[in-house]
């Protein structure tokens, strides 16, 4: 590779637990910097994600609900994916939920970048790694350097503000302090199935409102570090779902989640030793209006949990050997649902479990080219048992330029807290659930072809069994959760990368996927069949201001209820002029350019056929730095 090249090596850790050339890892893996999410007007998590090949996005105005390669339940509560916080993990206990709208626990401004590991990685990580391992690395004191005041305004009655001081102290402590806090009025809706004179003629005036805090620490000194996130998000339920009052504002969620871990790395001549301990909370508190004589329904789910993670990795010979183990007490899982007028309660489920597992990971170096990466890991769980989770992958570089990926991987979800455990007058419990289980093989191929171009091709297959599905249970009149379905999917994916560390650089993707209940052949809802992104970055030559532009487009959509969520395209375009005042970064974005009306498929809690999504907004934001 040319100088050039060299410098856009990029390096994850997420991949094998150590530092690695991404064209080493075996996994096809995106990673996303702080460049790019300034530099395009990214606002959350999953914005970003939705970028990304085969990655994309249903959002119910309550939740957003990630798709990956074709399969994406609306309301599943992103558990098939598992979102670290460096390399913490940050689903929580009781719906095993990762969060990744507002209500993540990080300002996206304070991410350095974000690795995305496609394919199942649960013989390092366990549960939840099904489709993807999402590691989020803050910045540090050191890269911050200073003090930071961000002040935004949006569409939609939107104002947040930041403010943030980081600084490597000359006693070698690093330490970086951040609180964020926003407030949105959201807007007002039409939903045509609720189009008639005692539902207000269709319109949800108010219910669209959002407002969170966040609050992020870290300190770093040595080998020892330390950090603590905090996020609360308040959202209002605008589409009438859960059988509530249609334009009842009463009808709101609340969702909390703190993280704490003390960690402490070391790396020796041919090793390297990392532990940690942590602690989390989270909390979710509902308000359901069903009746408007009555005051709403209340329901709460409290998770409790701390644990310990410890992995070491060795190198001899022609090996790179990791293994490690991890335990987590989950001493609250509480589930509440009552009436308070007349105070009654409906449901009261209070649980406790434990869970751990072991893993080992050899690299095995063949040759100078080809390495073999052989993984297994042991999962215990209370609840049902053991999971054995194994993975094979062949790397294999015949030059500088080329790297070809042969990679195969068995990984399983738990069913979580409340499939297993809630209960109410729809809703029967099932303790006896299994895990779920996904297998994959995959093949991918990257070629550097000179002049900062990169090409990439994947195909990959899918198999899905014991997926855990809603059922109805015609004796007791009720819906339980079942082991009921076997799903398989197969796609392609092609990618065009162009960055000559000069002038306009970007990507262009395509995937092209199938995805089928094996037993019908039926193709599954809120699967599309074609997806294509791209992004776009320029310098405009006037005060160092750069315009990025991207763009999605996501093919037509099964809904639920029998229709179709039509196909979009939907484009954003930012401009970032960095220190155009002395100290100040101005930028503003304008979200869906074009305006184009579309809607996201409806889940089986909502009337709505589609739920639809944000015409043209805006938004106007300046950083201080001092």
């Amino acid at each position: 590779m040319d100088l050039e090249q060299l410098m856009k090596v990029e390096v994850v850790v997420a991949g094998s637990k150590r530092a690695q050339q991404t064209r080493d890892v075996a996994s096809f893996v995106s990673v996303v910097t702080a460049a790019d999410i300034k530099q395009h007007g990214y606002r959350t998590l999953s914005a970003v994600l939705n970028t990304l090949p085969s990655f994309y996005l249903s959002n119910d105005r309550h939740f957003t609900f990630l798709g990956v390669r074709g399969f994406g339940r609306a309301g599943d509560n992103n558990t098939r994916v598992l979102v670290l916080i460096n390399g913490l993990r940050s689903n929580e206990n009781v719906y095993g939920a990762a969060q990744l709208g507002q209500e993540f626990s990080v300002d996206v401004d304070m991410i350095d970048r974000i690795e995305v590991i496609r394919g199942p990685s649960a013989a390092l990580y366990g549960n939840s790694a099904f489709f993807a391992v999402i590691n989020v690395v803050t910045k540090t004191g050191e890269s911050l350097n200073g003090g930071e005041v961000l002040a935004s305004a949006a569409s939609y009655g939107t104002h947040a503000g930041r403010a943030s001081y980081g600084k490597a102290l000359s006693n070698g402590v690093d330490v970086l302090v951040s609180a964020t806090l926003s407030e949105s009025k959201g807007q007002r809706l039409y939903f045509p199935e609720y189009d008639a004179p005692a539902t207000n003629n269709g319109f949800a005036n108010s219910g669209d409102y959002e407002n969170f805090h966040k609050l992020l620490a870290t300190v770093t000194k040595g080998n020892f570090s330390f950090q603590a996130t905090s996020s609360n998000r308040e959202k209002g339920i605008p589409t009438g779902a859960y059988g509530t009052l249609f334009n009842d504002n009463r009808s709101l969620t609340w969702n909390g989640l703190d993280l704490a871990s003390a960690s402490y790395s070391r790396s020796f001549d041919r090793g390297s030793l990392s532990a940690r301990v942590f602690g989390s909370h989270s909390t979710v508190r509902a308000a359901f209006a069903s009746d408007a004589s009555l005051p709403p329904n209340q329901s709460t789910a409290l998770g409790d949990w701390w644990g310990a993670d410890i992995d070491a990795t060795r190198t001899f010979s022609r090996h790179v050997l990791t293994v490690g183990g991890e335990f987590q007490d989950n001493y609250k899982q509480n589930q509440k649902n009552y009436n308070t007028d007349p105070y009654m309660i409906l449901t009261d489920v209070r649980n406790q479990s434990l869970q751990g597992g072991i893993f080992a990971q050899d690299e095995i170096s063949l040759f100078n080219s080809l390495v073999v990466y052989a993984g297994i890991r042991l999962d215990r769980y209370e609840a049902f048992g053991s999971a054995t989770s194994p993975r094979l992958g062949l790397v294999y570089t015949p030059d500088a330029a080329t790297t070809v990926k042969l990679l195969g991987g068995r990984a399983f979800r738990a069913p979580n807290e409340f499939e297993q455990h809630f209960s109410s007058y729809q809703l029967q419990p099932n303790p006896d659930l299994k895990p779920e289980h996904i297998e994959t093989l995959e093949l991918v191929a990257e070629r550097l072809i000179g002049g900062g171009v990169q090409l990439s091709a994947s195909t990959f297959r899918n198999r899905l069994s014991a997926l855990i599905s809603q059922t109805f249970d015609p004796s007791a009149n009720q819906v339980v959760f079942q082991n009921a379905d076997a799903i398989e999917s197969k796609g392609v994916e092609l990618g065009l990368k162009v960055n000559r560390g000069h002038g306009p650089t970007g990507q262009l993707t395509y995937a092209l996927q199938k995805t089928e209940d094996r037993k019908t052949g039926i193709e599954l809802t809120n699967s599309p069949r074609h997806m294509a992104k791209l992004d776009l970055l320029a310098p405009l030559y006037v005060r160092n201001i750069t315009a990025g532009v991207d763009a999605q487009y996501v093919s037509d959509r099964h809904t639920i209820s029998g229709g179709v969520a039509p196909g979009q395209v939907v484009t954003n375009l930012t401009l970032v002029a960095p220190l155009a005042f002395g100290r100040f970064d101005l930028s503003a974005t304008v979200y869906n350019l074009f305006a184009i009306k579309y809607g996201d498929p409806g889940a089986n809690y909502q009337l709505q056929n589609t739920i639809p999504q944000d015409g043209r907004s805006f938004r106007l934001q300046s950083t201080l730095h001092y």
